[in-house]
């Protein structure tokens, strides 16, 4: 076993696995971008099968220098930064433009105008290949218990629940202002409601009020200084309603259903394709992200995707979203040790609730797998490994066999 070190970063240990080296000199790879994770899932597997793997960093004068090397048979550019992807893809293109290049993106609109700058490079889009995994986990995990459809209304804005709550409370005041009306003064119902929606208005009294008895003055001032506080926290919930941004409904298809869902925390750019997945499915979805200014968080409104707001390891947020009635809950942030703790908080609200995590650190996933089983395991960084290696594997074996 053997290591190397470039003139910008660190080497993967080498021939990890001999037997599975081509004939003749191995081929070499250069890995670009974010360090760790990602780039040492890929390490790892490509060393196992005889390909040396080599991770650069540095200012661009530096990986240029390196990437000028003549020794490199491949180029993979790993980060979770789109626009550091584009600007290495542009690097490479420039400095090495008759290398295959393999690089990981997330945005589809960068995707695009990669395509359109460099067309013969290979994209592997890694939010979509992760939320398919996850999905299926998800389905797997929630069983029989998964939605199909919608099944109830499940509030979880706390403006719009407190303009139903004001609502409900101003029409059952009004409710008992027609009829306390109808007892005392004797009119018709359709006389009734007028006159006492004008009194709870504070508009006017009801003819003949001023006769009635007191019993019925003592009751029209409860209910229309009831009505007086109920219209302003009904006025002020309305205006902080229309002044947010919007992220459930009552009606259509951005409806918080109440059971049978799966519940989505973490809503970056894996969330975002997961709920998506999930609702190509028919699988109802309610989302939970801290962050009411993320990016996907603008995005959930066009695609029809419920979205709470709160920290998915807290656990009354856990309980506004339904964990009590869910099908699954999936921990999708970027964060391995969050995901973790999301479902610990989970299983501590409801014991044995289905449980799906996304990890990208494989010590994390070995060590969350075998000590805590929490339940289902997607080690991230794996899969997108697994998915480069087969993809490079195809374009060097040929040269090197």
């Amino acid at each position: 076993m053997s290591a190397e070190r470039t003139q910008s970063g660190e080497v993967y240990e080498q021939q990890a696995d001999t037997a599975a080296t081509p004939a003749g000199s191995p081929a070499r790879v250069l890995i670009l971008g974010d360090e760790g994770g990602l780039a040492e899932a890929l390490g790892r597997r490509l060393t196992r099968l005889g390909i040396e793997a080599s991770a650069a960093s540095g200012p661009d004068g530096v990986l240029a220098q390196t990437l000028a090397q003549p020794s490199w048979d491949a180029v993979a550019v790993l980060t979770h930064d789109d626009a550091r992807a584009l600007r290495l893809t542009l690097l490479c293109t420039h400095v090495r433009p008759e290398l295959p290049l393999w690089v990981t993106l997330f945005d589809h609109s960068i995707l695009h105008q990669l395509h359109e700058i460099a067309p013969r490079v290979n994209v592997v889009q890694t939010a979509e290949l992760v939320a398919s995994r996850l999905a299926d986990h998800c389905l797997a995990a929630a069983g029989p218990g998964v939605t199909h459809g919608a099944r109830g209304v499940r509030i979880v804005d706390d403006a719009l629940r407190l303009m139903l709550i004001a609502g409900g409370g101003l029409l059952a005041t009004l409710v008992v202002q027609v009829l306390i009306t109808v007892a005392a003064l004797h009119d018709g119902l359709i006389d009734a409601v007028y006159y006492s929606t004008r009194a709870l208005a504070t508009v006017a009294d009801a003819p003949g009020a001023d006769r009635a008895g007191s019993w019925f003055k003592l009751a029209s001032t409860l209910t229309t200084v009831v009505s007086v506080v109920l219209l302003a926290v009904f006025t002020a919930a309305v205006v902080r309603r229309l002044s947010r941004s919007r992220l459930t409904t009552l009606l259509g298809p951005r409806r918080a259903v109440a059971r049978g869902h799966i519940l989505v925390v973490g809503f970056g750019q894996v969330g975002f394709r997961l709920a998506q997945e999930l609702r190509r499915r028919g699988v109802g979805v309610i989302a939970l992200e801290p962050d009411v200014d993320a990016p996907c968080v603008r995005l959930a409104r066009r695609a029809g995707i419920p979205v709470a707001v709160g920290r998915g390891d807290d656990r009354s947020t856990l309980e506004l979203v339904g964990v009590r009635r869910c099908a699954a809950v999936a921990a999708v942030t970027s964060d391995d040790l969050v995901n973790v703790a999301v479902g610990l908080a989970a299983t501590d609200v409801r014991a044995g609730v289905p449980l799906v995590l996304r990890l990208g650190d494989g010590d994390v996933a070995a060590e969350t797998e075998s000590m805590l089983h929490l339940g289902r395991i997607c080690d991230a960084h794996d899969l997108i490994a697994r998915r480069l290696v087969d993809e490079l594997t195809r374009t060097l074996r040929p040269a090197g066999a």
